[in-house]
């Protein structure tokens, strides 16, 4: 897709200016750390669609909490379903189809206020998928009926460690003092392995603050 490179680009060039503008006006952070879990719907090549993806979320705050890096782990687990060319809706499936995630994202919050952000993010991504896809197959249609009988299919397995980029704009609100509740938006650009669409919740906690921990 032309414009991507762009995309990521445009959002590095805002973060490093909002961080050049922002250095001077710092304020000591009310917290340093949070952790969090959150689930997302990512987009697939059709016709899987999108699939469920559960996260471990870590943030590291600084600047009153103004900037944020997150590192989370994702798992993505679908069923991998093909459609047969000229059947009556007939499908079949294949095993399932994994994603192992690791996304990192520098954010900037646009709200200068203790319950509510708004953030713009961009990063580096990290992802492990293994596919069984339909590489092709042979079946008879009774066109009266529609039926589809004597299938016989063939089924290739793909597995690869794929790099790129996320794109991610999140609201959060803190319920109190330690409990955070937000909802995001984001794209990722995995190069040979294409780009997914992903939106998702997530629920995060404040830890406290120790002396022993930076």
């Amino acid at each position: 897709m032309v414009g991507i490179p762009c995309l990521m680009k445009t959002t590095l060039s805002l973060l490093f200016g909002l961080l050049l503008g922002f250095g001077a006006h710092a304020q000591t952070p009310t917290h340093r750390h949070s952790l969090g879990i959150g689930f997302e719907r990512v987009g697939l090549d059709a016709p899987d669609a999108i699939g469920n993806r559960g996260l471990l979320n870590y943030s590291r705050h600084f600047r009153n909490d103004r900037l944020v890096v997150g590192a989370n782990l994702g798992y993505l687990n679908v069923l991998n379903k093909r459609y047969l060319a000229n059947t009556n809706h007939y499908y079949v499936y294949g095993k399932r189809r994994e994603r192992i995630s690791a996304d990192v994202t520098l954010a900037f919050d646009f709200l200068k206020h203790a319950r509510h952000a708004l953030r713009l993010g961009a990063g580096p991504s990290l992802w492990y998928r293994q596919d069984e896809l339909l590489d092709g197959g042979r079946y008879t249609v009774n066109v009266a009926t529609g039926e589809v009988t004597d299938v016989q299919l063939k089924w290739r397995q793909e597995e690869a460690l794929n790099y790129g980029f996320n794109v991610l704009v999140e609201y959060e609100y803190a319920l109190t003092a330690q409990l955070l509740l937000s909802g995001k938006v984001k794209f990722v650009d995995l190069n040979k392995a294409g780009q997914s669409a992903i939106y998702g919740v997530g629920i995060g906690y404040r830890l406290p603050q120790f002396p022993c921990i930076a």
